[in-house]
């Protein structure tokens, strides 16, 4: 793994981060829509905040994703810029399982937009937005192998659940302080159980099938990045039962003390989030899995 790091050169490097960036704006923006959806209990004036905060990462993972095609393009050039505005490589990537990646995720961020209009069109055709953003990320890389539709299904379903949590994020921080604070955690708590699940079930499953062997695994790059995956999401599922079973019950009480804590544990959990985006995206882009 060490290797495969060090040996990385600047356009790899910025790959990288632009990928863990197009990962972050969105899935962020499909999990605020999600939540605008799904969370009955956001009043009306959150509703609007996160429908303009949504639209503002919708728009930001648009150019970001247009950004990949000319890095992939330099990529393909043996990592150099010249291959980036080289009209014949910008062709062939935009030909290619990432250019169809990146349209299908054009079109979901595009619907993301329309939560923007009344409230059933809106809604509606962000939904559709979402599903096709999370199915974006399952049409290149590794995905395409086989067993092809029960990957694409699994990584499907794990990357809606995790982008219904990170959506949650910014509502449940901004509700810490307000009368709604307690309400929102609770509803979002009781929709996390299954949510949870989905991204346990599925990623596992979705795992096996890459790897095979554990044993094996742990001893290539790509079961070692995994590894760092694996114990940041075990962090984060620690942080949400204490934000359940302690916190949740306390705001619910009208305890003071309890916002600056959910407060505080939502910012660990963000931090945690982007660690396992920037992990992921360093593991699709100097690894593969060893059952490949």
């Amino acid at each position: 793994m060490l290797n495969e790091i060090a040996s990385a050169d600047a356009l790899t490097w910025l790959s990288i981060c632009v990928k863990a960036l197009v990962y972050a704006t969105s899935l962020t923006a499909a999990g605020s829509a999600l939540c605008i959806i799904f969370l009955r209990a956001l009043p009306a004036s959150e509703v609007i905040v996160l429908k303009r905060f949504a639209v503002w990462l919708a728009l930001a993972a648009a150019v970001l994703s247009l950004v990949r095609i000319p890095l992939r393009a330099g990529f393909l050039m043996g990592g150099t810029w010249q291959g980036a505005t080289d009209p014949m490589i910008l062709g062939m990537v935009a030909q290619s399982p990432l250019g169809t990646s990146m349209a299908v995720r054009l079109t979901g961020l595009a619907l993301i937009l329309m939560l923007l209009l009344s409230v059933r069109t809106g809604r509606v055709a962000a939904g559709l937005g979402v599903l096709l953003v999370a199915v974006s990320f399952v049409l290149r890389g590794h995905a395409l192998q086989e067993p092809r539709l029960l990957l694409g299904a699994l990584i499907t379903v794990h990357l809606l659940g995790l982008a219904f949590w990170i959506g949650a994020f910014v509502p449940l921080y901004r509700a810490a302080r307000m009368d709604h604070g307690g309400r929102l955690a609770h509803e979002f708590g009781r929709k996390a159980v299954y949510v949870v699940a989905s991204l346990t079930v599925a990623g596992g499953i979705a795992l096996g099938l890459f790897i095979g062997n554990p044993i094996t695994a742990a001893f290539t790059s790509y079961g070692q990045f995994f590894l760092l995956k694996l114990t940041a999401f075990l962090a984060i599922i620690t942080l949400a039962a204490w934000n359940k079973m302690q916190l949740t019950p306390a705001l619910l009480r009208g305890d003071i003390d309890a916002r600056d804590r959910l407060q505080m544990s939502i910012r660990w959990e963000v931090g945690l989030v982007l660690w396992i985006l920037f992990t992921t995206a360093m593991l699709t882009v100097v690894s593969a899995p060893v059952a490949l």
